[in-house]
């Protein structure tokens, strides 16, 4: 066992397994309130949970609650890991006709980016269907600028995603590991 050798002789190491089992609940115990406190599902409300192709990180889509009557059409989105929330990003709005909601989502099969179709709350530009996705190398959310997932929208091997162009609605692939700077709109 790592580190035995410099423990102190007055604590048998059988001591040891109680507080390493006590760490584990405690991490459980976190990943399960970090997902009930992101958004509760109420009676008749959608939960999603996406585990990642490597098994170490949870999406969670719960729906917005801004609005009354609206939650279904507007989303929360939140990256969890054993010890606790990532991050999260509200795309929801004040009058709930102007947020963007979760249609369909996925990882990439290489665990690097949670990718999201988006869906306008108040049915404003119906053929522009934002593609967003979530960085798992800088920790944020962002935005595809060029390109719709109107008709289009799989995730391919590796990490790229097959989408339309904006505005041609042209099938285009894109790498989300190789986009620049002036395809993405950081989310804040």
């Amino acid at each position: 066992m790592l580190g035995m050798k410099s423990l102190p002789r007055r604590f048998p190491v059988g001591m040891l397994r109680p507080a390493s089992w006590i760490r584990k609940s405690l991490g459980l115990s976190l990943l399960v309130a970090a997902t009930l406190l992101v958004g509760y599902a109420g009676p008749g409300r959608r939960l999603d949970k996406f585990q990642s192709p490597d098994g170490r990180l949870t999406a969670v889509v719960t729906p917005a609650d801004k609005k009354t009557g609206f939650e279904k059409y507007e989303s929360r989105i939140s990256i969890l890991r054993s010890g606790g929330q990532l991050s999260m990003h509200d795309f929801s709005s004040d009058d709930g006709e102007h947020g963007y909601g979760v249609d369909q989502a996925r990882w990439t099969p290489d665990s690097q980016y949670f990718v999201c179709q988006m869906r306008n709350s108040g049915g404003h530009s119906p053929m522009y269907v934002p593609v967003v996705f979530w960085s798992r190398k800088t920790n944020r959310f962002y935005q595809l600028n060029d390109y719709t997932a109107w008709r289009t929208f799989a995730i391919a091997a590796h990490d790229k995603v097959k989408v339309d162009s904006w505005p041609g609605l042209a099938p285009a692939t894109v790498s989300l590991g190789g986009v620049k700077e002036g395809q993405v709109t950081e989310l804040r």
